[in-house]
């Protein structure tokens, strides 16, 4: 039929997305398919007309988390920062397929993929490690979360955790009182307010770490964000020195990888190092050589 030259895919029982690529082939090979399956004695039964189009219906479907797949099995670059975006965005692509479709199955599908996306994945706003790397990616802040309720605790997280590189961060003698006012109970020796005076400051104190952490929040979240395109990590590198406490912050969790996929990759590179005509590398060498595969 003058057209590339394709195979057929077989779906894997472990990789739900491989099942997405069989139904994508087979659709784009269409009439190849049934110009075979006409010529063939054999009694594989074709897909009708009507199969096609369900086929095609819920593929859009399944498009958007196919890419997301893609997106969160990342290794090189920032990934757990997605999820809560990513699953924003599923839900309003999910809503327009849903209106734009025409197969009965396809909505159906939909419909019930969307119930299970406020079931189920909503939960992933309320995660500290999810919510906070999200606030701490330049590139979405609060724009990534689809509920301002969830934003809003996200920033009383995100303030309570610069707390603790501020009040670590103090020495010793920032905690000593410094006005003679502070310091006129002692000076009085008396021990009849003396638990009282050590209560009020350390309210003070905890009060100026909360302010600190506070202001320094709001600059950041104040700020526009950067490009989605861009590298937060380059740009924490560079304002580093402007919010050294949310810096410490964002290295902690920008880290955290979305899914287990990069590590699935090293148990399969090991299976493909460690073959039959090399089964006598010793463990420190196979060690050697996955790091230097997966870090060249």
């Amino acid at each position: 039929m003058g057209r590339p030259k394709l195979k057929l895919l077989q779906e894997v029982d472990t990789r739900w997305n491989s099942t997405f690529h069989m139904l994508h082939r087979l659709v784009d090979l269409r009439e190849p398919v049934g110009a075979a399956l006409a010529g063939l004695q054999t009694d594989i039964p074709s897909l009708t007309s009507e199969e096609y189009n369900t086929v095609s219906g819920c593929l859009s479907l399944l498009s958007s988390f196919n890419d997301a797949g893609v997106e969160l099995s990342a290794e090189e670059k920032v990934s757990g920062s997605k999820v809560v975006p990513l699953l924003k965005m599923l839900e309003q692509m999910l809503q327009e397929d849903i209106t734009n479709t025409t197969a009965a199955v396809a909505r159906e599908m939909g419909d019930h993929l969307i119930r299970q996306l406020r079931e189920r994945l909503h939960t992933f706003q309320s995660m500290s490690i999810m919510s906070l790397a999200t606030l701490l990616d330049p590139r979405f802040k609060v724009i990534g979360f689809f509920s301002s309720t969830k934003a809003t605790e996200a920033i009383k997280r995100l303030t309570s955790e610069c707390t603790a590189p501020i009040r670590s961060a103090q020495t010793p003698e920032s905690d000593q009182p410094s006005t003679s006012q502070d310091a006129q109970p002692a000076a009085q020796g008396n021990k009849l307010w003396l638990h009282l005076d050590d209560s009020v400051m350390q309210a003070r104190r905890i009060q100026n770490v909360t302010a600190d952490a506070t202001v320094e929040v709001q600059r950041f979240l104040s700020e526009p964000n950067i490009g989605r395109m861009e590298d937060p990590l380059l740009y924490w590198e560079r304002q580093k020195c402007i919010y050294p406490n949310l810096y410490k912050l964002a290295v902690g969790f920008l880290c955290t990888s979305a899914s287990s996929v990069p590590c699935e990759r090293v148990f399969s590179k090991a299976g493909q190092v460690v073959s039959k005509k090399r089964n006598r590398l010793s463990p420190n060498t196979v060690e050697k050589l996955l790091f230097l595969n997966k870090n060249e």
